[in-house]
């Protein structure tokens, strides 16, 4: 999703979102600043979302997203706990608050696989992989 498209931050001036994507066919904005510690938390808060609504049915049980770790550097990276994604005190991150571009979306195998997320639609593990 983050690949190969701009990120923005929300609470930027408007004029320079409008501009940047004028510019981009490919941006997507965030509730929070674009920056490696958000980016975990970002991705944390999906992939949860993601598997609250995931139903398995090849005898997993009580998987849980223990932490999400994005890169900077070769050495240097942020790392995102439950506590960290969902913590007030650096933003609450609100899916339905970020933004995808159609030309983001249109790269999903699944062209409405983001709106099944904010819907809460089940998802169901298939019986093999």
């Amino acid at each position: 999703m983050f690949d190969h498209s701009i990120t923005l931050w929300s609470k930027d001036d408007r004029d320079y979102l409008q501009e940047m994507k004028k510019h981009s066919a490919r941006w997507v904005e965030l509730p929070v600043s674009p920056s490696a510690e958000q980016f975990a938390r970002v991705l944390f808060v999906m992939i949860d979302r993601l598997m609250q609504l995931t139903t398995t049915t090849n005898g997993e049980k009580e998987v849980r997203l223990y932490s999400i770790v994005v890169h900077e550097t070769q050495t240097g990276y942020a790392e995102a706990f439950y506590e960290d994604a969902y913590s007030t005190m650096m933003g609450l991150i609100e899916l339905e608050d970020i933004k995808l571009s159609e030309a983001v979306v249109a790269d999903f195998k699944d062209h409405t696989l983001w709106e099944k997320l904010l819907g809460g639609k089940e998802f169901i593990n298939p019986d093999t992989v």
